[in-house]
């Protein structure tokens, strides 16, 4: 079940931590609350310590880009492989609790899940039945994301800076 499953593979996790960081980070903004959420769940998802300071260091993840590298790296030799589906189901459910640390999912956090998971292969119905969160807004978004061409220009994002957590405590 993908709700407990560890992801043992190192470039698999920092993959799958950058996919779940560009869902957060949709709405602009990382509460403090998010972030102590991510690093929980990419820290049980990974079995290993996560600098989230190093995280946001990192270049942000298109969902095309997570689907390619999945491509180059999944074989059905490796032992510690997960399927982009299982992948996929991992992204939602740890995206949402995340986000959901201060009370809501936002329309731009819920349309960048959805844009990673079909990257993923799984279809608005799968999304459907992995979250009832986002049902207010898949009809709406269903009709408004073109998922093999870029965003809008409203809707393309301007490459994150490093952004520490409101409420956070300097370093």
């Amino acid at each position: 079940m993908a709700a407990d499953r560890r992801i043992l593979d190192v470039g698999l996790a920092h993959l799958y931590a950058r996919a779940v960081l560009a869902i957060a980070r949709a709405d602009d903004e990382i509460s403090l609350e998010e972030g102590l959420r991510l690093v929980s769940r990419l820290e049980a998802r990974s079995g290993r310590p996560v600098s989230l300071d190093d995280l946001l260091l990192a270049e942000p993840l298109d969902p095309a880009e997570l689907a390619a590298q999945l491509r180059v790296s999944t074989s059905p030799f490796r032992g510690a492989g997960v399927h982009p589906s299982e992948l996929a189901a991992m992204i939602v459910s740890d995206s949402i609790t995340v986000v959901l640390a201060k009370g809501h999912v936002s329309e731009e956090e819920a349309r960048e899940l959805l844009r990673f998971a079909v990257a993923l292969g799984c279809s608005v119905d799968d999304v459907r039945r992995m979250s009832a969160h986002l049902t207010p807004f898949l009809a709406a978004l269903e009709d408004s994301i073109a998922f093999d061409a870029a965003p809008p220009a409203a809707a393309q994002r301007r490459r994150p800076t490093k952004r520490k957590p409101r409420g956070a405590q300097g370093t």
